[in-house]
Formats: C-alpha cells, sequence, structure tokens
C-alpha cells in the first residue's frame, strides 16, 4: 500500500506542478489519479487506526505503572519506604495478572510502529497515550529489576527479602489465592466481616 501511495503521491506531484505552470484545472483523468490518492491515503488512515487501536487495546494495563521510587537519603525510614513503596507497586503489577511475554511482544511491535505511526499523523493523543503505555512496559522492568536488586541486597546483609512469602510460580499463585478465598469464607461463616 506503501509504494502505491508513494508512486501516487510522485504522478500528484508531477500534475499538480504541471497545472500550476499551464494556470489550468485538472483534467478527469488528472482528477482521477488525485481522487485514488485520497482513497489510498483514506485506506492507510483506516487500518493504520484499527492497528493503533488494537496496541493501546492490549497495552491499557500498562498505562498507569509509574516508575520504581528511588531515595538518596541516609535515613533507614526514608529507605524503608522507599523499598516499600516499591515492593507494594510490584506486588499490585502482579494482581493485575499480566503476561509479560505478551506485553514484550506487544511493546517490540508498538517501538518499531511508533514512528511511522507519528510520520503518518495518527492523532497525537492516541500517539501519547501509546508512548505512556510503553513507558509503563519500561517501569515495570524497571521495578521487577528495583525489587530484585534491593531483595538480593537485604538477603546478603542476612535480612528477610521484601519478596519472601510471595507466590511466584503460577500453582503457587493459584493455592494463596485459594487459601485466602478459603480464610475470607472462614471469616465469613464465623460472623466477620
Amino acid at each position: 500500500m506503501n509504494l502505491e501511495l508513494a508512486a501516487l503521491n510522485e504522478q500528484c506531484h508531477h500534475i499538480s506542478r504541471r497545472l500550476y505552470k499551464e494556470r489550468r484545472a485538472p483534467s478527469p483523468e488528472e482528477r482521477s489519479v488525485f481522487e485514488m490518492r485520497a482513497a489510498l491515503i483514506a485506506e492507510r488512515d483506516a487500518v493504520r487506526d484499527r492497528q493503533l487501536d488494537g496496541m493501546l487495546e492490549v497495552l491499557s494495563p500498562l498505562e498507569t505503572i509509574a516508575a520504581p521510587n528511588t531515595t538518596s537519603s541516609p535515613l533507614a525510614m526514608v529507605q524503608r519506604n522507599v523499598m516499600q513503596s516499591n515492593r507494594h507497586a510490584l506486588l499490585e503489577v502482579r494482581r493485575e495478572k499480566l503476561d509479560m511475554a505478551k506485553m514484550e511482544v506487544y511493546y517490540t511491535r508498538a517501538k518499531r510502529r511508533l514512528e511511522s505511526l507519528k510520520e503518518s499523523d495518527a492523532p497525537p493523543d492516541k500517539i501519547q497515550r501509546l508512548e505512556r503505555m510503553m513507558q509503563g512496559y519500561a517501569n515495570v522492568l524497571a521495578l521487577q529489576d528495583m525489587v530484585k536488586r534491593t531483595d538480593d541486597q537485604l538477603h546478603r546483609m542476612g535480612a528477610p527479602r521484601l519478596m519472601d512469602s510471595i507466590p511466584t510460580t503460577a500453582q503457587e499463585r493459584a493455592l494463596a489465592e485459594q487459601n485466602e478465598r478459603d480464610a475470607h469464607q472462614e471469616a465469613i461463616d464465623n460472623g466477620y466481616y
């Protein structure tokens, strides 16, 4: 489609220059070339918009994920607050049950298409939203890395890890969710809710 459009663009450019030099209106044949170009642009834009909307839908869970917190404060209380904040943020991401392998594929696709979307005059608000989602993906990776490095450092110091007792495999997560549901049901059965 892009090759066909490039050829029509060149053809329309030559026709426009000739019309300008000759100071006349386009003939029916010339007008049909302009109309073909306009129809092809509309078709390309429709395809682009469908693809962009698909990327936005798939990556939407990443839009609100903030970057991990950091501090240069030597105060233990501040450092602990930052560590716990990052831990809670990572737990929140895990509760979303994002398939990060899928997200990586969609992120890579979005990264590859971003410049062409900008060049094809995609709606700027959608481009900005896509960029926020892509940043959200980078934030998830940074958050995972930050918590892992913090965990490793705490472990080397002999302290409990931030993510100790947090299930990491699918089976462990399913078991933890079942235990949580059972405990909640027991509380309801005993009159605590």
